[in-house]
């Protein structure tokens, strides 16, 4: 256990030192302010709504792939593996600890967001109405955006090649997500072995968007008709998690394969 904390310390040393890491955190900063002033006046919920979905899916999640690829490269780029295994640290060891960072950087994007629009609305004195609902939503999709960047980042450690065939990755698969969260297509499926529910982003967007009110006409008629498709808070942790931990054994798997 001492040695996974000491591992744990020393890859977030180094992540630290990255500026793609102090890049990633201020980022977290963009849609909040965007928000400000695009929905001056409105709600709290409709503020942290920008932080969970605009911060998450455009940002939060080609983020951590990038990062990703920055973690899982190092010691290539470095020839420090071999080093690294002396210790001894195994290899599985290696993978879990750079996931927990990459987990931890999720949730620190999420809080900061969140707590960037919190003071937003309190110095537009708008009332912070389900403060802990608000938190605990927001919170969560920390942990379910770490889990849908997963596949995308088994892809980036297979291939083994360049940042750049990586950030290629990440823009095909960011895309994808994107443009079937807004296909009714996609979304408007049964609970099974379909798209709808296999692909991480629209199962989010069928859990999260349960907990919105819907403003308008437009918004109501489209509410009442995705609600029948709308997921459980278990269902979607469930096949979230049970698709991560599927990604977690394929890059152990890879990593024990991969040659010093």
């Amino acid at each position: 256990m001492r040695a996974l904390h000491n591992l744990l310390l020393s890859e977030f040393k180094k992540f630290k030192r990255k500026k793609i890491f102090f890049l990633g955190i201020l980022a977290a900063f963009v849609f909040p302010l965007f928000n400000a002033v695009l929905l001056s006046g409105s709600d709290f919920a409709s503020f942290q709504s920008g932080v969970r979905e605009d911060n998450a899916f455009l940002l939060l999640m080609p983020l951590l792939i990038i990062l990703a690829a920055n973690l899982f490269f190092v010691e290539q780029d470095h020839d420090t593996l071999k080093n690294l295994l002396s210790i001894p640290v195994s290899k599985d060891q290696l993978v879990i600890v750079k996931l927990l960072v990459l987990l931890l950087f999720s949730f620190a994007f999420q809080l900061m967001g969140f707590t960037v629009s919190t003071v937003i609305a309190i110095f537009q004195d708008i009332p912070l109405n389900g403060f802990i609902f608000q938190l605990s939503l927001t919170t969560a999709m920390g942990i379910l955006m770490w889990a849908a960047a997963l596949p995308c980042i088994v892809l980036v450690v297979w291939f083994n090649k360049s940042y750049i065939l990586s950030v290629i990755i990440v823009f095909f698969y960011s895309l994808l997500n994107y443009a079937m969260r807004l296909s009714e297509v996609v979304l408007m499926q049964p609970l099974g072995l379909n798209i709808g529910t296999l692909m991480p982003v629209p199962i989010i967007f069928r859990w999260l968007y349960q907990f919105y009110e819907p403003i308008g006409e437009i918004q109501t008629e489209f509410y009442n008709r995705f609600s029948q498709y709308f997921i459980a808070t278990p269902v979607c942790f469930g096949v979230l998690l049970l698709e991560a931990a599927v990604c977690v054994w394929l890059m152990i798997w890879i990593y024990r394969r991969r040659e010093i």
